[in-house]
């Protein structure tokens, strides 16, 4: 271990200095409480140099004495512990207790002190500094271990969303742009909340597969290039129930919100929507979400059996339904937001092809 020893005393430094070196420890020595101070600090700058694991200080010293010297190395001190031993001629209670409370001393040597004595002291600190090293490295490997396994699990979970959306795709013509637009307003919309920065990305993961439900449609009413009658609507409400049930029972939280987007995009805020007639704030806030941006992008794309409307006509419709369809404070945080979601929308990414024409995405 590298120990930094300071002692004014030039014999007794030199005494104890040998017999550390002697126990196969590298020392560098200071004879001041300042000059101590400074080799501590070039060494926690050094990337190359050993760290400095272990101060041994003399109490009484000029310039700096050593209570002052162990309050100023644990200020220094912040990943690295380093494990300090007073030396002293102050032997009685209170000095030790000032010192223990005072300078965050580990340890306590009273002078004169036995040389076999000091040896044992700097053997346990050494074997506790060991022992704090090793659960710094276990902690460390643990964290990578974890860090790789969550990754693991979202790329999973990424492999499934990419699944299901396949799955959609082989039915119905919902177009990559569209889920894509969706899964990054939807996101935009949680930033603009101050949402931690897991649920944006869940949000964003789980919003494109609102829709996945439409799984459970039959192609004569999914692919139906018109307006639905009456009967086929009933039907192809039930796509939400469906998707909530395809997405239910998972450990995973970002596809339980995808399970609670799928089933409630479609509840409307006055108790007027499906499955569930929920009302209110009784709606998941991510279904919500969904609901106002699925609205305005659908209402903007063009279908087989209509033409894109125009921004203005879209907001139109929209704001008659403010308070009745939508969340009133998430449309209005929505709508005072839209400059910068036509900057969004305008990335290349998000635009459609000409083949991006799918059926009855609302």
């Amino acid at each position: 271990m590298h120990i930094l020893f300071a002692e004014d005393q030039e014999i007794g430094r030199f005494f104890l200095a040998s017999h550390l070196r002697q126990m196969g420890h590298t020392v560098s020595e200071a004879v001041d409480g300042l000059q101590a101070l400074e080799i501590l600090r070039r060494n926690l700058a050094s990337p190359d140099e050993e760290r400095i694991g272990m101060l041994i200080t003399d109490w009484d010293m000029p310039n700096m004495n050593g209570l002052d010297l162990a309050r100023s190395v644990r200020v220094l001190q912040k990943e690295h512990y380093i494990y300090t031993i007073l030396l002293t001629g102050k032997g009685d209670a209170y000095d030790r207790v000032k010192g223990f409370a005072e300078g965050g001393v580990d340890d306590y040597v009273v002078k004169p002190f036995e040389i076999n004595e000091v040896k044992l002291r700097v053997q346990v600190g050494t074997r506790l500094m060991e022992a704090e090293y090793a659960l710094k490295d276990y902690t460390a490997n643990l964290e990578s271990i974890v860090a790789r396994q969550t990754q693991a699990i979202r790329d999973a979970q990424n492999e499934i969303i990419s699944r299901l959306f396949n799955a959609l795709q082989s039915r119905h013509a919902e177009t990559g742009a569209h889920v894509r637009r969706i899964g990054a307003l939807s996101a935009f919309m949680g930033e603009r909340l101050s949402w931690p920065r897991d649920r944006i990305n869940h949000i964003g993961a789980a919003a494109p597969l609102h829709d996945i439900g439409k799984i459970g449609i039959s192609d004569t009413i999914l692919l139906k290039p018109g307006p639905l009658t009456a009967d086929e609507r009933i039907v192809m409400e039930t796509h939400a129930s469906i998707g909530g049930q395809i997405l239910s029972n998972s450990g995973s939280p970002m596809i339980r919100m995808a399970e609670l987007i799928a089933r409630c995009h479609h509840e409307n805020w006055d108790g007027t929507g499906y499955p569930d007639r929920l009302v209110g704030e009784e709606i998941p806030v991510e279904a919500r979400i969904v609901s106002i941006v699925d609205v305005y992008d659908a209402l903007r794309s063009n279908r087989v059996y209509r033409a894109g409307m125009s921004e203005d006509s879209v907001l139109e419709i929209m704001r008659r339904d403010r308070s009745r369809k939508f969340d009133p404070n998430l449309f209005d945080l929505f709508m005072d937001s839209l400059p910068d979601v036509r900057v969004l929308l305008d990335d290349p990414e998000f635009r459609d092809t000409p083949h991006d024409e799918s059926c009855h995405l609302c």
